[in-house]
């Protein structure tokens, strides 16, 4: 080879490598995630460094869903699996330890044990566990923090950029706490009636009352829909509330015998912060 050709060849072999590096994108971490409120989560700490993906579709209970085998098989090709404690986890997270050894997993459905006992008032097919934590924007500045010490550990040159989003988003929990509790403080003590008892930990910590038509996972039989009908008139309820995951047949009873209306709440909706500011408005007019 000539000195000419082997100079035309080695400059074309730079220039395809500089390019490849430039064009190359950056590998961003694969998250799996059981419920849309922790995408959103994730998606804000992690930025473009996060790729999530939602377990349980929209529309579906996270008690009763099962994944198909399509989701395990993306699932398998994971770099995490961030739980929330919730019973479909069961059938999820056995298959990971099994055969999917490459999958890390970051179980967060313990948040705000240390300083809060929540359990629900009424029975649910948890027992006296309740998984619906991340209905509580306190717990959910723990989970902000864990998930950004994970990503740390797996991309620590973007440290910086995780702590900033991770701040971020905290201030933005602290704040709607803060004013949460200044909305709900004329209302202590009052209690909303509800489908589905996913609502314990936010009613725990704004000093409300949650009433479950529920009793153990199954509806309310018909003794119990004459109770919870007496019960909510001496409570002068102004709404009964259901959720779209679960059947509102009862609910349906018992506002129909005290002449309010049925209000469809949605604790699963990705969009976190306009969310629950419209529950916390929902139930503050029920109350009025």
């Amino acid at each position: 080879m000539s000195s000419r050709s082997f100079m035309k060849s080695l400059y074309i072999y730079v220039l395809l490598w500089m390019t490849s590096l430039v064009v190359a994108p950056l590998q961003a971490v694969e998250v799996w995630v059981t419920i849309a409120p922790q995408q959103y989560f994730v998606e804000r700490v992690g930025g473009d460094a996060v790729s999530v993906e939602v377990l349980v579709r929209p529309g579906q209970s996270p008690e009763l869903y099962s994944p198909s085998a399509a989701q395990l098989a993306r699932l398998a090709k994971a770099d995490v699996y961030v739980g929330m404690g919730l019973p479909v986890e069961h059938k999820v997270l056995p298959r990971i330890a099994e055969s999917m050894s490459q999958v890390r997993v970051l179980q967060t459905g313990k948040l705000g044990e240390a300083d809060e006992d929540h359990h629900h008032h009424e029975g649910c097919v948890h027992g006296e566990n309740d998984p619906h934590v991340w209905v509580d924007p306190v717990a959910m500045i723990e989970f902000v923090n864990q998930v950004r010490e994970l990503l740390v550990d797996l991309k620590p040159a973007e440290a910086e950029h995780f702590q900033a989003n991770a701040d971020r988003v905290t201030a933005e929990l602290e704040a709607l706490d803060r004013a949460l509790k200044v909305q709900f403080e004329p209302y202590a003590g009052h209690a909303f009636y509800i489908n589905h008892p996913a609502l314990g930990h936010f009613a725990k910590r704004y000093g409300i009352v949650q009433r479950s038509l529920e009793q153990a996972g199954t509806d309310a039989s018909a003794r119990r829909v004459a109770e919870l009908v007496k019960a909510a008139r001496t409570d002068q309820v102004g709404a009964v509330f259901t959720q779209p995951e679960f059947g509102r047949s009862s609910a349906a009873v018992v506002a129909r015998a005290l002449k309010v209306d049925v209000v469809e709440l949605n604790p699963l909706a990705e969009d976190y912060f306009n969310n629950m500011q419209h529950i916390a408005d929902q139930l503050v007019a029920s109350f009025q």
